[in-house]
């Protein structure tokens, strides 16, 4: 068995089946019937999100799509969709781009009415794509604390809360552009915890900063797979729903495993953690120590993993930026399991942004070995080095080892598998 080439296959499979439309479609069965429904996508999956919702219109057709704002990341544009109107802007720090689409985005609200429906489609990377500063700030200066903070290997939580008070758009301060009475919000949570405030920084929730802990009083209507609690505010139906975060699609890797590995049972596929967070260098080298471990217990004639087995492990970890290279959180996490994966034989660490975009660099993920470390010694490449120079992308990029940049519609965070024979 090619085990990276099983591993690609059952990440392959993995997004099929979570697809937008395989996540969107039930919830749209029981949507209201003949009223004018309109959409505002908003995120790095705005625009599948929102393809699937029209073509399930199509086979509806009690289900009336009048009008809709798309806001996307450069290059997420696939084509026109109908009654439409798509935006490309700056990710991950905000551009001209995100200003505009703000503008549009209150100009677009504004002209609904009470008897509307709004459909808002969430994921993550709206906090860039759409913005607007508060009196006294310009964009420059949230361009600048952006950086400042994702260079510093800062959390999402830490980044949108700093965020939020240089915006007029973040915290629910969109709320009171909303005119219609029925209002949908179907998110894909990107953030730890999958609290509703920090997904795109949340613009429509009132309140947004204080929704967690309002979720007790009788001012909101949400549903949601975390919660069967429901809640209406007086003059305004929202029905809050999270259709996907990273462990419902670790669940579904796990399912995938186990349907096309055939050595694969339940008992040798574990989610080890859907939190995983910190430095990415530090998750590599703990990975890979897991690695180690389960070696090492085989030898001796037990294990607390059979093999051979996959692991997985979920959540969303930072680059701390010291050098001038070019990298992003899974190739830094992917090198630096390198290290510890060379004392090893026939195991595979596969590390994966579900949205397809490695940070800044050509990659969506990588792929490394047992031998990844004499192949870049051979080329010349010390993984330390490369570490220390934030360059895990060329050093990887240099032996084959890349994932290339691709469009999911997905955002649940990164994933990585480590199969240990």
């Amino acid at each position: 068995m090619d085990i990276k080439e099983t591993l690609l296959n059952v990440l392959d499979e993995a997004k099929t089946r979570f697809s937008p439309s395989n996540l969107l479609f039930p919830q749209l069965i029981s949507f209201p019937m003949n009223r004018p429904i309109h959409i505002f996508a908003l995120g790095k999956a705005a625009y599948q999100m929102t393809k699937a919702v029209l073509e399930y219109a199509k086979t509806d057709s009690y289900i009336r799509i009048t009008s809709g704002l798309v806001v996307t990341k450069y290059g997420h544009n696939e084509g026109d969709l109908p009654n439409m109107t798509i935006m490309e802007a700056g990710h991950p720090t905000p551009d001209e781009n995100s200003i505009k689409a703000a503008e549009a985005a209150i100009a677009f609200l504004q002209k609904l009415t009470e008897n509307d429906i709004l459909l808002i489609l969430l994921s993550g990377g709206g906090s860039a794509l759409m913005e607007k500063p508060i009196e006294g700030v310009t964009l420059d200066d949230i361009i600048t604390k952006t950086q400042e903070f994702l260079n510093n290997g800062s959390d999402i939580e830490t980044i949108n809360n700093e965020r939020k008070k240089l915006s007029s758009v973040k915290g629910g301060k969109m709320y009171k552009y909303i005119k219609p009475k029925t209002m949908y919000i179907y998110a894909m949570s990107d953030v730890p915890g999958d609290k509703p405030k920090n997904i795109a920084s949340n613009p429509f929730l009132p309140d947004a900063e204080k929704v967690d802990e309002a979720m007790g009083a009788e001012n909101y209507h949400r549903f949601d797979n975390l919660t069967a609690k429901r809640f209406r505010p007086e003059d305004k139906a929202i029905t809050y729903k999270i259709i996907a975060n990273n462990r419902t699609f670790c669940d579904t890797l796990k399912q995938v495993a186990h349907d096309i590995v055939p050595t694969l049972q339940n008992d040798r596929i574990h989610i080890v953690t859907t939190d995983m967070t910190g430095s990415s260098a530090k998750a590599g080298a703990e990975v890979s120590s897991m690695a180690i471990f389960i070696n090492k217990q085989k030898s001796k004639g037990f294990s607390a993993f059979r093999t051979p087995c996959l692991l997985i492990f979920s959540g969303e970890t930072s680059v701390v930026v010291k050098g001038n290279g070019v990298g992003g959180r899974c190739t830094e996490l992917a090198l630096s399991a390198a290290e510890g994966l060379s004392t090893l034989k026939d195991c595979v660490v596969l590390a994966y942004a579900t949205d397809g975009c490695d940070g800044i660099c050509d990659a969506s993920g990588a792929f490394v070995d047992c031998d990844t470390k004499s192949l870049l010694a051979e080329k010349g490449i010390d993984i330390e080095a490369s570490l220390d120079n934030n360059d895990s992308y060329t050093a990887l990029k240099a032996i084959d080892a890349i994932i290339p940049s691709q469009t999911t519609g997905i955002n649940v965070n990164d994933i990585v598998m480590m199969y240990v024979q």
